[in-house]
């Protein structure tokens, strides 16, 4: 990679995560909540089992699909955490694992084998009927985060990567409704819960 290369590209992550945050709070939070932004892109995956998981197996369920990597030194584990009190909100509501869901998706399979996976996940008590840890190969799971809208640069030097850290919400039919910025200290979890609930009740 030439030098400064991985500089314009967290550059380039940074001027859109610009816009998509410019584009966000030009709405309001009904619209935020509400309003189609696209439709979110199938996968094929594997979960801690090697069972494969896509998309449309959650199909009928509100989710957050959250990209991240286990070894991540900042902003991964307190974002599951956050994860995990959705998840507990929702449990205590009775609509985990049957009308709400949660996708955790590795974008660093080299380091995230099922072994490592899996023991970053129990950190966080995770219900598995519900919550979903998933990996694949490396650059189709780069390129469906794109996707998504989540920019992920990997720094070869550093052995690491930078990313936007956002919790994306989608719908049921397989549509994406808004996100919400993962690691903000101030997120409601209560009102992410209550955005699900509401998803989840639409026909």
């Amino acid at each position: 990679m030439p030098k400064n290369s991985f500089k314009i590209v967290v550059i380039v992550l940074l001027l859109g995560l610009i816009g998509t945050f410019s584009y966000m709070l030009l709405k309001g939070p009904e619209e935020q909540t509400m309003d189609v932004l696209r439709k979110a892109p199938d996968f094929k995956l594997q979960n801690l089992d090697g069972k494969e998981v896509t998309l449309a197996d959650t199909a009928g369920k509100a989710k957050l699909v959250y990209f991240f990597f286990s070894t991540c030194p900042d902003v991964c584990p307190p974002s599951t955490y956050t994860l995990s009190k959705i998840q507990d909100s929702l449990k205590e509501k009775g609509v985990f694992g049957t009308k709400t869901a949660l996708l955790s998706i590795t974008f660093d399979p080299t380091k995230d084998t099922p072994e490592r996976l899996k023991e970053f996940a129990d950190r966080y008590h995770p219900d598995y009927n519900g919550w979903y840890f998933l990996r694949g190969e490396e650059k189709a799971t780069v390129e469906l985060a794109e996707k998504f809208g989540v920019m992920v640069a990997k720094d070869p030097k550093a052995d690491t990567w930078t990313h936007s850290n956002l919790f994306l919400l989608v719908d049921g039919k397989g549509d994406l409704r808004t996100y919400y910025t993962a690691a903000d200290e101030n997120l409601d979890v209560e009102k992410v819960a209550a955005d699900l609930i509401k998803i989840s009740k639409e026909k």
